[in-house]
């Protein structure tokens, strides 16, 4: 496949296994994201980011996530935890315990000769309904020969068990890799929830034989259909913006997926991002930025406006008339309003502070 090179958009691997034992759970989407590469004598450290979606069963859980030079990949077969010798010459080795909070584990009992990289490290999960995780490793360092211009194919496994066995624990849901070529830029797919639609956005910083981009939405991130589709305007090296907006969107969890289709009607998948659209679920989005005329629109839906201010970045108040049509809102600062940076605050009842940051031209 031809590569779509992307800030918005990320490359994903490519075969989804979910094995069974007694009690299954269910792995996928896993995604590498590439935050920068540095120099380290005649190699190259790449610091990457690494995501998937765990389907929990009862009790405690642990994941272990694997990286391999492709060349180098001894592909496990995953029958129960592998052993040193199954796992050959990774580049690094994660282990996590997946229990509420996720939290990482100090090694991995078998593989006494990869650490895994600690410093600076954070790990993260978001609920996504349903039982369904996004678990998310960020600033792992990985020491890869070769000059940081010719990056090669990395491959990353990630399985889960529920054993407390720390030699040879079964392996109950697998995610294994394909052949993952890391761009140097990737990354950016985001979703906001407006007032009675969902809008989409992304970025491309490199296009190369790519024919269209086809929106993807589900409601349990598993069968997804095409929403939508978005034409891609020819190859460019300059970065690219599109924008696509979901105007039915389903009451509740909305999983949503780019499929990017190439002219020879090969694709790819980017990472899937969760919008709730539930019957109280609020909506705060600035309706453009910078702002028009002095003017700062925004959309509030099922919090109180009473709650709005705006500062200026020294953390002055600015005192503003507040106009409203249906779940639209525009301020009018009283007096002048100069030019510059600005932050728009929300503080919902119950929850925590909201802050926007606003460009006055």
């Amino acid at each position: 496949m031809k590569t779509l090179h992307a800030l918005a958009l990320t490359l994903m691997t490519s075969l989804c296994t979910s094995l069974a034992v007694a009690d299954p759970c269910f792995l996928g989407d896993g995604l590498i994201e590439l935050n920068s590469v540095s120099a380290s004598g005649e190699n190259c450290i790449a610091n990457v980011k690494y995501s998937f979606t765990l389907t929990k069963n009862n009790g405690n859980k642990f994941a272990y996530i694997h990286f391999w030079l492709t060349s180098a990949y001894s592909a496990p077969e995953y029958k129960k935890g592998p052993t040193k010798d199954e796992l050959g010459n990774t580049l690094a080795t994660i282990a996590l315990s997946t229990d509420s909070p996720v939290t990482l584990l100090p090694d991995y009992s078998p593989d006494n000769t990869v650490t895994p990289l600690f410093a600076g490290l954070t790990v993260s999960e978001t609920d996504l309904g349903g039982g369904q995780f996004r678990i998310t490793v960020d600033n792992i360092q990985l020491l890869v020969p070769g000059a940081c211009s010719e990056l090669p194919n990395i491959v990353a496994d990630v399985w889960a068990t529920q054993s407390n066995d720390k030699e040879t624990p079964p392996v109950q849901c697998l995610y294994k890799g394909g052949n993952t070529i890391l761009p140097v830029t990737l990354a950016r797919f985001n979703g906001t929830l407006l007032d009675n639609a969902v809008s989409l956005s992304w970025t491309t910083t490199e296009q190369t034989d790519s024919r269209y981009f086809a929106i993807e939405r589900s409601a349990d991130a598993r069968e997804f259909g095409q929403v939508g589709r978005v034409e891609i305007g020819g190859n460019s090296r300059a970065t690219q913006q599109y924008q696509f907006t979901d105007t039915r969107p389903m009451p509740g969890a909305n999983y949503y997926r780019l499929r990017i289709v190439d002219l020879d009607g090969s694709f790819q998948f980017s990472r899937m991002i969760a919008i709730d659209n539930g019957p109280g679920r609020v909506a705060f989005e600035l309706l453009g930025n910078p702002a028009s005329g002095r003017e700062i629109r925004f959309l509030l839906k099922n919090e109180d406006a009473s709650a709005i201010r705006l500062y200026n970045v020294s953390g002055k108040a600015v005192r503003f008339d507040l106009g409203r049509s249906g779940n639209e809102f525009v301020i009018k600062p009283k007096g002048n309003l100069s030019a510059g940076l600005y932050l728009l605050s929300l503080q919902r009842a119950g929850a925590q502070l909201v802050t926007k940051q606003v460009l006055v031209p």
